[in-house]
């Protein structure tokens, strides 16, 4: 295998607060417009927003969460401001082994172009990432430290992934590699098969239980006699390379297409 290490290629973490008006846009996304009902996720954490389910207009839920928002950021200001700083001390330590070895599993460099991923420190329970500007949402409430870790090694290995998926299906529609589509649950799928690889594992100091990262849903859908992680699991074990178990797995995803729309539609 080519060895993908060159010190130039290498961005770097850069940890600040999620902006404002990403942060509401993110909160009412989830509690109007997720189909998985993932807002269930963020009442629990914050179950005084149970009261803007009840207004009627987008207008009236934006101020209700704006206002929300803005008075628990400022009365956890020092709360954030802690785990910001703890965060980014526990990165810094992993940062170059982690790039390095995502890059060795994926095999392909990182691009030179992108010298920043930005983790944005957030209020919020659910981690999204954002393709375009190569950032991520990054929740102050998981209660070790190591957790937030191996969120920010499966959200990074996202950018890294969708350059190799590029590179061997270079007419792949963008808009694919989101939700409800077949590649965004196959990327979903392999991220934390990738996380779960000893290498990883080693660089986090964390053992995991096997299924650890995988969505309920996707735990949900048997392929034979096992789950859908699992089965992927045993292609990327026996993988030749990285490029053939993406093919590979790309035709099993089409085979069972079907199990994985029904995780779309059936909340």
């Amino acid at each position: 295998m080519t060895c993908y290490h060159a010190k130039y290629m290498l961005p770097s973490v850069r940890f600040t607060q999620m902006p404002m008006a990403l942060e509401v846009d993110m909160f009412q996304g989830f509690l109007f417009d997720n189909e998985w009902g993932w807002g269930t996720y963020i009442l629990k954490r914050h179950p005084e927003l149970k009261s803007v389910l009840h207004l009627k207009t987008k207008k009236e839920q934006r101020s209700a969460i704006t206002a929300y928002v803005a008075q628990y950021r400022k009365r956890h200001h020092l709360r954030i401001q802690k785990r910001l700083e703890q965060y980014r001390e526990s990165w810094k330590r992993r940062e170059r082994p982690m790039l390095l070895e995502l890059s060795r599993i994926i095999e392909t460099d990182w691009p030179k172009q992108r010298k920043t991923i930005t983790a944005h420190l957030s209020i919020n329970p659910i981690c999204p990432r954002f393709l375009d500007s190569w950032s991520f949402s990054l929740s102050i409430f998981p209660k070790k430290i190591s957790q937030a870790m191996t969120i920010m090694a499966h959200e990074i290995c996202h950018f890294l992934y969708f350059k190799k998926w590029l590179e061997v299906f270079p007419k792949s529609n963008p808009r694919t590699f989101e939700s409800p589509h077949i590649v965004w649950h196959l990327s979903e799928l392999i991220a934390p098969i990738i996380i779960n690889d000893p290498g990883i594992e080693r660089i986090l100091k964390r053992r995991e239980n096997a299924y650890a990262g995988f969505y309920n849903e996707h735990l949900a859908i048997r392929i034979g006699k096992v789950s859908a992680p699992a089965y992927f699991t045993r292609l990327y074990r026996r993988r030749i390379s990285f490029e053939s178990f993406l093919r590979e797995a790309l035709g099993e995803m089409e085979v069972y297409r079907k199990k994985f729309e029904l995780t779309n539609h059936e909340r």
